[in-house]
């Protein structure tokens, strides 16, 4: 029996219902203590009362709580209550896509609308996959939206509730029947058979299919004929349904081909050649033989997969060789935007406490080894290069605390690091901080490279941290590092650190925390959408900064501060739709925002995107990140 409005269960008051399904009833609901509404998911008491069901209800919560990502809906708490398990989650003031397509496009969603909710739902994916979650039910059910089509709209994937590790292989049942859609199944969920991210692929390209056309792909009263189709039937051509649609038939004929070998390798993969689909006249990634050119942003790269994939796209990774680090090509992918910044690198014994002579000294003082583990790309996510190998390098390190704050300089007394001859650290919260400047090759070409070092004092007397390089043509590489005192220091071999100027703060620290970004082109095409994570390292005169936005597993896009803006100027290499290779270039000027604010909100530009051989295009475009939290 549902629950009644006024009624308090696990402590919230019930509103009104959301929603109802095999799965349990959604409400609104008062939070217990906080000025917030939350949506209440409550399951029925059969499943609570179902001894395996109770285990993999533990396992699913804990699963979804794990999550962050602009675009899944957030999970807030868990438990059970009366003999029902109960799941509180953000609530979306909106619709889902399902009821969208039937109150108002019956005939399908214009491209416009549908392509950027489709894109959102693939980085939201890729996510969880990259972190070895699948979701196994997305429909345009669970697809929410707020405030459809306008300039804020925002999109979230829901009920992550199903979700299970990538590993956990174990076919379908009855109750896995009841929790899952066979209109948007891929074939081997269906059959029972071990399922990887590529199901939720398939998934993702029924749901695309059904939001274009107005219709699933596969339509029957029967759901033995509909799985029959899944299993046996080819994907259906969406241009028989839609014709100004047909360029986008190859597209989903590939992400709903039966075997998983046969996808895309990522959802990522799949959103930008619809993407490209759509707006014939901008592209970059789009399917052989259509008349498309290249997306903005955009290098050439395969990111590395979790799952064994089949055919994969003309594009390549490209491990570049800076200096003496592997340095990787970045892709402006808009995925992900979820960041774990070290890694979880071994430790060294505790040193040897320092002499009187050194602890009469600043804190931060003596001869350190620095062991770097082996480099991760293609960008600041942790994601392994192959090949990569650790180093160490010995450090002479000084310190002295001031009233302005401690400081501490190093020189390089050997090793295999050598980006650095000599560094400046800072106390900046608790941590060592370091940036320099460097150059090295990205992309062919030489290059300027913001080189921050980053280290934590521990407990047991070492430091740990990360040292990171990145460039401004989205070039980049992370190294786990840990520090630990082998012994005194020569006082002659390192400038003293007395000597250094106070650290100036620059106005750009305050862009941080975690960003979506709109790109919308002034020929009409497809407005481009991803969600970032950004660093920013500043030289410690507070005059120029490097801003990072990073998505795992494979995008960036770097911004330059000075003089009060930021900059985006990127040049590389690209393929057109025909196979040719293109020189492009994207420029931009980002203001720093009046009066000044920290945490940054929003940050506007007007850019130009030009290509100037093969797939000539020269275009306008005007670009806002705008912050989604910390």
């Amino acid at each position: 029996m549902p629950l009644a409005v006024g009624e308090v269960f696990a402590g919230y008051t019930i509103l009104r219902v959301l929603g109802a399904g095999a799965m349990g009833t959604v409400y609104l609901a008062q939070h217990p203590r906080l000025p917030r509404r939350d949506a209440l998911k409550v399951l029925p008491a059969e499943l609570t009362a179902d001894a395996q069901y109770r285990a993999r209800f533990v396992r699913e919560a804990e699963i979804a709580a794990s999550l962050w990502h602009p675009n899944i809906l957030g999970i807030h708490d868990r438990g059970e209550s009366g003999g029902q398990f109960w799941i509180s989650m953000d609530f979306v003031a909106g619709t889902d896509a399902a009821k969208l397509l039937r109150d108002r496009y019956p005939r399908g969603m214009p491209p416009e609308l549908a392509v950027p909710i489709i894109t959102a739902v693939g980085s939201a994916l890729d996510y969880a996959h990259q972190r070895g979650l699948l979701h196994r039910d997305v429909k345009p059910a669970n697809i929410l939206i707020a405030d459809p089509g306008s300039d804020t709209q925002r999109v979230f994937l829901a009920d992550f509730g199903i979700a299970r590790p990538v590993d956990d292989t174990a076919g379908l049942t009855a109750t896995n029947f009841a929790i899952g859609t066979v209109a948007y199944a891929a074939p081997e969920q269906l059959m029972g058979e071990p399922i990887d991210g590529r199901a939720d692929q398939y998934a993702l390209a029924c749901t695309a299919f059904h939001m274009l056309s107005g219709t699933q792909p596969y339509e029957s009263p029967s759901a033995a004929t509909v799985i029959t189709k899944h299993v046996m039937a080819p994907p259906p051509p969406i241009g028989e349904r839609r014709p100004e649609l047909a360029a986008l038939d190859p597209v989903f004929a590939r992400a709903m081909a039966k075997k998983p070998a046969e996808r895309f390798a990522h959802c990522r993969e799949f959103t930008e050649h619809l993407g490209s689909g759509c707006a014939p006249t901008l592209a970059g990634s789009g399917p052989s033989g259509q008349d498309t050119q290249l997306a903005p942003t955009r290098a050439a790269f395969a990111p590395p997969s979790p799952e064994p994939v089949g055919k994969r796209p003309a594009r390549r990774s490209r491990v570049l060789v800076a200096a003496l680090a592997a340095v990787v090509v970045l892709g402006a992918a808009g995925v992900l935007a979820a960041v774990k910044l070290s890694g979880n690198q071994s430790r060294s014994p505790a040193s040897a406490p320092p002499s009187a002579a050194a602890a009469s000294a600043g804190p931060f003082t003596g001869t350190y080894r620095g062991d770097y583990d082996a480099a991760t790309g293609p960008g600041l996510d942790g994601l392994a290069i192959p090949g990569a190998t650790a180093s160490t390098t010995t450090w002479g390190v000084r310190s002295v605390c001031r009233p302005t704050g401690c400081v501490a300089t190093a020189a390089r007394l050997g090793g295999e690091i050598t980006s650095l001859p000599t560094m400046v650290f800072d106390d900046v919260g608790g941590h060592w901080v370091s940036v320099g400047l460097t150059t090295a090759t990205c992309q062919d070409v030489n290059a300027e490279f913001w080189v921050a070092l980053i280290l934590r004092p521990r407990p047991d007397g070492t430091l740990s941290g990360e040292f990171s390089k990145t460039s401004a043509n989205g070039c980049a590489i992370k190294k786990a590092v840990t520090f630990t005192r082998t012994g005194d220091v020569d006082v002659n071999a390192v400038s003293d650190p007395a000597s250094q100027a106070p650290r100036v703060v620059s106005p750009a620290e305050a862009l941080h925390g975690r960003y979506h970004d709109t790109v919308k082109w002034a020929n009409g095409a497809t407005p481009k959408q991803y969600d970032w994570a950004v660093r920013t390292d500043c030289l410690r005169t507070g005059e120029r900064c490097m801003s990072f936005f990073h998505a795992p597993p494979d995008g960036s896009k770097p911004l330059v501060f000075s003089s009060r803006s930021w900059i985006l100027s990127t040049e590389r290499e690209a393929t057109c739709a025909g196979g040719d290779t293109t020189p492009v270039k994207d420029t931009a000027e980002f203001a720093l925002p009046q009066p000044p604010q920290d945490p940054i909100m929003l940050l506007t530009a007007h850019g130009h995107h030009e290509q100037i051989k093969s797939c000539t295009l020269s275009v306008e475009f005007d670009e806002r990140f705008e912050r989604t939290g910390d």
